[in-house]
């Protein structure tokens, strides 16, 4: 083989690696948002409650799907609510995962003296 061919070939090798690389990448990325095209993390019922003083709040928790896979038993909340002082208190909902790391939910709690009637 001559110098010239020895040249030409390790060029389309390079190309041919440079090509493959390329396909890789896309065929990653695609495959990537098919398998997380369902995730989410979210609160299940409403973000906002609002209650009387002593009032209860039975918590909806919230739910968290990554990569395909449920995770919502792996999500833990956080509250400080006074059921028996006014205020505004928050529930607080974060997932160790790769994909939700660092990512928090909330639900607001208004403890009041008397829920307004809104059809009043």
């Amino acid at each position: 083989m001559t110098k010239i061919n020895k040249k030409k070939n390790k060029k389309i090798g390079r190309i041919i690696v440079v090509f493959l690389l390329i396909i890789g990448a896309v065929a990653g990325f695609f495959t990537a948002k098919y398998i997380t095209r369902n995730d989410i993390f979210e609160i299940i019922g409403e973000h906002t409650i609002t209650l009387n003083l002593g009032q209860n709040y039975q918590d909806e928790r919230a739910i968290a799907i990554s990569f395909g896979k449920d995770i919502s038993s792996k999500i833990v909340s956080q509250t400080n609510v006074n059921y028996n002082e006014e205020g505004t208190y928050y529930i607080k909902y974060t997932v160790d995962d790769i994909r939700y790391r660092g990512i928090e939910r909330y639900r607001t709690i208004i403890i009041v003296d008397e829920v307004l009637d809104e059809n009043i």
